[in-house]
């Protein structure tokens, strides 16, 4: 079966579970963006001198890629195995959904900043130094939350129904080898963050400043 094929089947085959993710990830961007409507004058003087400080350090030093990306895979490492054990405590679905709010907030947030001080510019550069690396790390964070709630579903069914075979091992086995392949796009995702999103982060530095 192509991969395609495989991605197409595994997305009908959970649906649900695609767009209730989905869904949670659009209502943490969307709470990142209206939060920067209530932020204080305090906090929003201390978040434009921290941009100011960014955009000074980044016209002035060069961007160690290799740092940047040890710091994001293990970054990304720690969100991966969160829900990697999340999956197996069965009690960890609603803090699974929690963790895709979070990073959709985090992102909401970040873009709505940026336009908020920046206007186009800000919308500019954000489409140009987060997104790249978002297209990939995203989607992987979905699927590896439909993955590990799937797993959950898994223990519970074979609790609460006899007769259903279910080999601890042997599941764990195949979702921990699951889990290992969607963290490559995520992987792809820091390479994209350290080596790319850099050198568009420089060609747009005189625009915005």
């Amino acid at each position: 079966m192509a991969i395609k094929d495989m991605v197409y089947k595994n997305i009908k085959d959970n649906f649900i579970l695609y767009f209730l993710l989905v869904l949670a990830l659009m209502i943490g961007i969307s709470a990142g963006a209206i939060t920067i409507n209530v932020l204080n004058e305090e906090q929003s003087r201390s978040l434009i001198s921290f941009l100011d400080s960014f955009f000074k350090v980044l016209s002035q030093e060069k961007i160690d890629s290799f740092t940047l990306l040890k710091y994001s895979i293990a970054n990304n490492f720690q969100t991966i195995i969160l829900i990697w054990i999340l999956g197996i405590t069965v009690i960890g679905l609603p803090i699974v959904i929690f963790v895709v709010v979070l990073r959709g907030f985090i992102v909401g947030f970040t873009v709505g900043f940026l336009i908020n001080e920046l206007g186009f510019k800000g919308f500019a550069f954000s489409m140009c130094t987060i997104l790249p690396q978002n297209i990939f790390v995203i989607p992987g964070l979905i699927a590896l939350a439909v993955l590990s709630i799937n797993f959950s579903l898994k223990i519970v069914t074979s609790r609460t129904k006899r007769g259903i075979k279910f080999s601890f091992l042997s599941e764990l086995t195949s979702y921990s080898i699951s889990t290992v392949i969607l963290s490559l796009l995520i992987i792809i995702g820091s390479l994209v963050e350290a080596y790319i999103t850099p050198v568009f982060m420089k060609l747009l530095l005189g625009y915005v400043i």
